[in-house]
């Protein structure tokens, strides 16, 4: 998955959070997918940053 498909499916997750009226297992179960998406997002921030030190650094 690339960064920015996992960021469109997150923001598409709050959307549906915000404004639908949904039942508490869906929203849980929305609020999971959510998480697994954050990480995912924030570990390639992380790997992308590593990177660019590692090209200031050469």
């Amino acid at each position: 998955m690339k960064f920015e498909e996992a960021l469109k499916k997150l923001e598409k997750i709050v959307e549906k959070l915000e404004n639908s009226e949904i039942n508490l297992d869906e929203s849980i179960k929305l609020y999971e997918q959510g998480q697994e998406l954050i990480k995912f997002c924030k570990d390639y921030l992380s790997r992308t940053e590593e990177k660019i030190e590692e090209v200031k650094i050469k």
